[in-house]
């Protein structure tokens, strides 16, 4: 492994663990429950000499996690930013049910780590700047934006109401990447 993907590797592991990260306020979705204990333990599974969790360095590819082999892959080698370690937040969210051998359409696991991330984003985005919620354009940015209202819900001390849900769960289906796969079955496999 190269020094970037090592460097990559403790940084993701310490925010896991991170007091960033233990903002995250536990959450069920579709019969899925996503604590930050869980994250934590992902980045425990990243630094343990026997943890089964690989982190990749990967210019030129997007981020995205791998079931098959474990592996969480950015296209950056140090998350500076909010928004990177927000996507960091995602992805890992994907580990974590993927080493539960969780059983849910992408639209669920897709739900969960947009509503994962951003919490991450809006619990510690100093100014709480609305400007900052990790948007794209177009279709994008309302998986975003409905997130973006369900993470203040729940950092509220509030929880995800049925039209949450439907909301959600119908911006990722209009999202460009999803769309044509919302309904398929994660692949998570186990550990």
């Amino acid at each position: 492994m190269g020094y970037k993907s090592d460097a990559l590797r403790l940084a993701v592991s310490t925010l896991l663990q991170g007091s960033q990260t233990a903002k995250i306020k536990s959450f069920t979705f579709g019969g899925h429950k996503l604590t930050s204990g869980q994250l934590a333990h992902m980045g425990i599974e990243a630094t343990h000499s026997h943890g089964k969790l690989n982190i990749k360095y990967k210019p030129s590819k997007k981020c995205f996690y791998k079931a098959k082999n474990n592996t969480l892959h950015f296209n950056f080698f140090w998350p500076g930013t909010l928004s990177q370690q927000a996507l960091v937040i995602h992805e890992s969210t994907h580990a974590v049910f993927d080493f539960k051998n969780a059983y849910m359409d992408i639209a669920t696991s897709e739900s969960i780590a947009f509503i994962a991330q951003c919490q991450f984003a809006r619990a510690n985005n100093p100014n709480s700047d609305p400007d900052v919620r990790l948007w794209d354009e177009g279709d994008k940015d309302e998986v975003f934006e409905v997130g973006w209202r369900i993470a203040g819900k729940l950092l509220d001390g509030g929880s995800i109401s049925s039209s949450d849900k439907s909301d959600m769960l119908a911006a990722v289906g209009n999202h460009p990447t999803y769309h044509d796969e919302v309904g398929d079955i994660a692949d998570y496999d186990g550990m």
